[in-house]
C-alpha cells in the first residue's frame, strides 16, 4: 500500500479515488484543511502550523508544530515522512516560490505516483507506459529533471528528444485512442482531471 501526502494549495473540490487504498495519510500544515474539507481523516499532521485554520484543533490533537525558521518546507517534511511509493493532493495555483520549492523536493527527495490539483492530474512515468484514452484526448510531459523521451500514438510525436526544466511537450494530443511513452529519466504526464478518469494505463 501507498501513502498520501496532502499539502496546502489549490486542489480538487472532489476525488474520484480510494481513500481506504492508503497505508497512510499525512496532513502538511494547510493540507489539514483540505483533508477536512474532502472529509479524509490523516493519520499524521506535520508542519508549523502557520497557515490551516485549525491550528487550535491539531493542538488539541496531540500534534506539535515544527520552528518555522526550518530548511524545509512544510511539504517537503510530509514527502519525506512518506514511503517510497505516495500520491500527492494540493500544491497548486499558489505562490509561485512555493510551487518552485514543491518541483525542488520531487527532484531532490522522491515524487509522487499521483498528483492531483484542481486544473490539472498528474501521472509519474519512471520508464515506459502505453494507454488508451478517447482521441484528442489533451496531454502535456514534464520531466522531473531532465529525460530523454519517444513517443508514439501522439498528435505530435517525438523521438529521442531530451525534455528539461526549459523545454517540455506542452498540450499535444492523443491521435488515435493509443499511446505509448518511453523515457530515460521519470516525467509526469499531465492530464486535465475530467480527462484522467478515462485514461487507462498499461505497465
Amino acid at each position: 500500500m501507498k501513502d498520501l501526502v496532502i499539502i496546502g494549495g489549490k486542489a480538487p473540490e472532489s476525488l474520484g479515488i480510494d481513500i481506504s487504498s492508503y497505508k497512510r495519510i499525512i496532513a502538511a500544515d494547510s493540507g489539514y484543511d483540505t483533508a477536512k474539507r474532502l472529509g479524509i481523516k490523516p493519520t499524521d499532521i506535520v508542519g508549523d502550523f502557520d497557515s490551516t485554520s485549525f491550528s487550535a484543533e491539531i493542538l488539541s490533537l496531540g500534534y506539535k508544530p515544527c520552528s518555522r525558521d526550518k530548511d524545509d518546507t512544510d511539504a517537503a517534511i510530509a514527502i519525506k515522512a512518506a514511503g517510497d511509493v505516495f500520491d500527492i493532493i494540493g500544491g497548486g495555483e499558489g505562490r509561485i516560490d512555493h510551487t518552485l520549492s514543491l518541483l525542488i523536493a520531487f527532484r531532490t527527495i522522491k515524487a509522487p505516483a499521483q498528483w492531483f490539483l484542481r486544473s490539472d492530474t498528474l501521472k509519474l512515468v519512471s520508464e515506459s507506459v502505453s494507454f488508451t484514452a478517447p482521441s484528442g484526448t489533451d496531454v502535456s510531459i514534464i520531466p522531473v529533471s531532465s529525460a530523454v523521451v519517444t513517443t508514439h500514438g501522439l498528435r505530435w510525436d517525438i523521438d529521442g528528444v531530451e525534455l528539461s526544466d526549459f523545454f517540455i511537450s506542452q498540450s499535444n494530443r492523443v491521435e488515435g485512442n493509443k499511446a505509448e511513452i518511453k523515457t530515460t529519466a521519470p516525467v509526469f504526464l499531465r492530464f486535465f482531471p475530467e480527462d484522467y478518469h478515462k485514461v487507462v494505463f498499461n505497465a
